[in-house]
């Protein structure tokens, strides 16, 4: 049975300062779990309920459990329900550590710049995107939300685990290093060039801006833009969400 204590401790690492701290976060629901063990994720120990051990799914997920010898254990709903940060849990809840990822060192040939993108969804949606289409780095401004929020953890569907960047980093670091490499830095906005005319046969590699929901790309990020992009759409729409735009875009990039 969890004490008081340390349900209270898992519970504190829905806060930025207590997962840092600890270096770890929790993952919520069966098909998050499931794909973080899809991706050799490591867990440090996964909780239950009963219902849910009874389930199909339960029974599928403890044989993977055994597998990789990830401790579990059964837990009242109550206090799953007491761990959890959804409204809606599924019964079972897993601690990791987060993971550790490469050093930025050169710009990777394909890549993702985050500006300040403050809405746990939308980071986490853009991230199982570029999960999705192959993307293995992201960078991120330091004024983005904290991409282990405990809803950009549930919204990005155990995206967090497929990445071989993802940093926190200045702009004029990260997009300098690709303006001196010649690569192509694309910024998305209304009046650019459409996307599906956009070549990008003779680039070296690209990096693409994602700017925040309110005031899009910062001015710094801005001035570093090559090519801007648009995505054409009927008149009369103001924008797209950052997070359908950041996957339309990335489909016709990697296509």
């Amino acid at each position: 049975m969890l004490s008081a204590t340390r349900i209270k401790q898992l519970r504190s690492l829905h806060q930025k300062k207590y997962r840092r701290h600890e270096n770890q976060f929790l993952l919520e629901g069966n098909r998050l779990i499931d794909q973080a063990l899809s991706a050799d994720a490591k867990l440090f120990e996964v909780w239950m309920t009963q219902k849910n051990l009874d389930s199909p799914f339960g029974k599928n997920i403890l044989q993977k459990f055994e597998e990789k010898k990830i401790p579990f254990s059964v837990a009242p709903e109550k206090i799953i329900r007491q761990m959890s940060d959804s409204l809606n849990d599924q019964g079972i809840i897993a601690l990791a550590p987060i993971p550790v990822y490469e050093k930025y060192d050169n710009p990777p040939k394909m890549a993702i710049y985050l500006d300040g993108i403050a809405d746990p969804g939308n980071m986490g949606t853009i991230l199982r995107t570029a999960a999705w289409f192959g993307i293995k780095s992201i960078f991120r401004s330091h004024e983005c939300v904290d991409p282990f929020n405990s809803k950009v953890v549930r919204s990005a569907m155990g995206a967090h685990f497929y990445f071989s960047h993802f940093e926190a980093i200045s702009e004029e670091i990260v997009l300098g290093d690709y303006s001196k490499s010649g690569m192509e830095i694309l910024g998305s906005d209304m009046n650019g060039s459409p996307i599906q005319s956009f070549i990008l046969q003779t680039a070296k590699g690209w990096i693409i801006i994602l700017g925040n929901e309110a005031h899009g790309i910062g001015e710094t990020a801005q001035t570093f833009i090559t090519a801007t992009i648009s995505i054409p759409g009927i008149d009369g729409m103001e924008s797209l969400n950052v997070s359908v735009a950041g996957g339309i875009l990335l489909h016709t990039l990697t296509s």
